[in-house]
């Protein structure tokens, strides 16, 4: 299953609120983000969170004492994933729907539905807590890979969360609540629905503690560590890639330098600290300039390995010009 999955199945399995505002806040986040209201107020629920049933069921008792004769479905996709359908009675739905305020009268008295949050719904703030929770259940999803331990390579992904609603004013509600936490989203256009994101890692812990996803929570921190051990093994194993790469090509410009110079006017025409250095070289093609150094007699430093390398490199680009 996706991290997502497991954060919102977590979710979905936790204690029910013990205040009524609570149960109310919550069951108003989850219909308001993946409820369908038809024509005759009646409630459908779809999502692919099976213990959302379960959930739903629970706060429906606690609200109404009442088992609410909920009807669950499912449906199998294209792509093989299952949704669940939760269909509420109509006489139930209409009841919801005006104590959630989404079914409001107007001045003249005729019900609305109404797409904005009443202040009404999330006066305290375990009100809005539970409203945050019940939209996490409702249209949370998240782009967040957890990788294998032993995996190395790099991880590209990065740690993307997102809320899907079908209206703007909704979606800039909720936005505002999540701001009241310091938790701060943008908001873009998919087509005809609106996505209020997170991308910071940090925040999306944040939203995940916030909803009470504390397994969720304990995975991600996991993930971050994973992760940063990762990069730093992958950059140190860069940087020594980079620097075998540049020893070896530094060698054979090296060695083929002594060849050209012992192929022109012969390596007995250089002095006798540069020819022993030649002969060392040649011998030991794959050396660093730190063993080269320790192999001469007597031992060098590696900067002065490496000045008379230069000159030899030197010398025989000289002859080349020469030559031509």
């Amino acid at each position: 299953m996706s991290f997502s999955y497991d954060a919102k199945y977590e979710v979905a399995d936790s204690d029910l609120p013990s205040e009524l505002c609570c149960a109310r806040a919550e069951l108003a986040g989850i219909v308001r983000t993946c409820g369908k209201i038809e024509p005759d107020y009646t409630i459908i629920l779809t999502t692919e969170i099976e213990n959302l049933y379960k959930r739903v069921c629970g706060l429906i008792k606690e609200l109404y004492k009442q088992d609410g004769d909920l009807k669950l479905t499912q449906t199998e996709k294209p792509n093989h994933s299952i949704k669940f359908n939760i269909t509420f009675p109509q006489s139930l739905s209409e009841k919801i729907l005006k104590d959630i305020f989404v079914l409001r009268q107007n001045y003249a008295g005729v019900w609305e539905i109404h797409e904005n949050v009443s202040r009404f719904l999330i006066e305290k703030d375990c009100c809005q807590r539970s409203f945050i929770k019940g939209v996490f259940m409702g249209c949370a999803s998240a782009n967040i890979v957890i990788k294998d331990i032993n995996n190395l390579k790099k991880h590209t992904g990065g740690y993307h969360l997102e809320f899907v609603f079908s209206s703007h004013t909704l979606a800039g509600d909720f936005s505002h609540i999540l701001s009241q936490y310091d938790i701060y989203s943008k908001m873009m256009q998919r087509k005809k629905l609106t996505v209020v994101y997170i991308k910071e890692a940090e925040i999306v812990s944040d939203v995940l503690a916030l909803v009470g996803a504390n397994n969720a929570v304990l995975t991600l921190q996991n993930e971050f560590a994973v992760r940063e051990v990762r990069n730093q093994l992958n950059r140190q194993l860069n940087c020594m890639n980079s620097n075998l790469e540049k020893m070896v090509e530094a060698s054979l410009k090296q060695i083929s330098a002594i060849e050209y110079i012992s192929k022109t006017v012969g390596l007995e025409s250089l002095s006798e600290n540069l020819y022993e250095l030649c002969m060392l070289r040649l011998a030991n093609p794959n050396e660093t300039l730190e063993n080269l150094a320790k192999l001469m007699n007597p031992p060098l430093t590696k900067s002065g390995i490496n000045h008379r390398l230069r000159k030899i490199v030197k010398y025989a680009e000289d002859l080349k010009k020469q030559n031509e």
